[in-house]
């Protein structure tokens, strides 16, 4: 897949689900470019949910996209970047980087509802938030661990984690109990954690370049790979077992 600049962004065909999650299908075998529209600053954060496609921005904005390829900038706005967005029961959940870092709640007309101070002063440029249970996990590099809360900001529980490097990193909902971890370090792994036990499911050394997780089904993780250039590699991994199903 090819980007044409650094500020176009793929819109994914109308998709009804949140896309933390995909619906239970096979592995798709091929990927098709559906639409391409250029949104007010470099990309770090996308979701889509009910029709519209959220994009957090390098200037401190979420943009929102519709259907038809419609932008509406600055939709919601911030004072930092968005290192993840993530949609649930018509609530978005903006992680804003800051030194500490704060999560914000608007509901789909973005008006704020209310926000907290997330603890990390990690340096990050990717997804690092997800929602399992009707909780928001976000990672936390400073204390090797990943901080649980209720989706009104009160803090649940903290599960230790040593895998977590101090490079950027992303995290997806891969099942009720656990998530998909994606580390971006001088040999970059995908793992796998059981966010009840605290255990390492699996380990995968994926070799070089940026990898992140990009999209979980019941079965099946859809995995990114930037090799610094232009070009975007895909390929999917079997989330139970940590096997590529298909090669990037």
């Amino acid at each position: 897949m090819k980007l044409k600049s650094a500020d176009d962004i793929i819109i994914n065909p109308p998709n009804r689900q949140p896309t933390h999650h995909l619906p239970n299908r096979a592995p798709p075998t091929s990927i098709q470019l559906i639409k391409q529209v250029t949104v007010g600053d470099y990309p770090t954060a996308v979701c889509h949910y009910k029709g519209y496609t959220y994009v957090g921005c390098n200037n401190g904005a979420v943009d929102r996209i519709d259907e038809d390829g419609n932008v509406t900038e600055s939709f919601i706005k911030l004072t930092h970047w968005p290192t993840g967005v993530i949609a649930y029961e018509d609530r978005l959940y903006t992680l804003m980087y800051g030194q500490p870092y704060t999560v914000y709640v608007h509901d789909l007309t973005g008006q704020q509802l209310h926000s907290w101070i997330h603890e990390d002063r990690g340096n990050y440029s990717a997804r690092v938030l997800a929602i399992i249970n009707n909780e928001l996990v976000i990672a936390d590099r400073t204390n090797k661990s990943f901080t649980i809360y209720t989706l009104t900001g009160e803090h649940v529980r903290n599960v230790p984690c040593d895998l977590i490097t101090k490079n950027y990193l992303t995290i997806c909902h891969a099942a009720d109990d656990s998530i998909l971890v994606a580390n971006v370090t001088a040999r970059p792994e995908l793992y796998r954690v059981n966010l009840t036990t605290g255990d390492v499911e699996w380990r995968l050394n994926t070799g070089s370049g940026d990898v992140g997780v990009f999209m979980c089904s019941k079965d099946f993780a859809l995995i990114t790979r930037l090799n610094y250039s232009t070009e975007i590699k895909i390929w999917t991994l079997n989330i139970d077992t940590g096997k590529k199903t298909s090669a990037p």
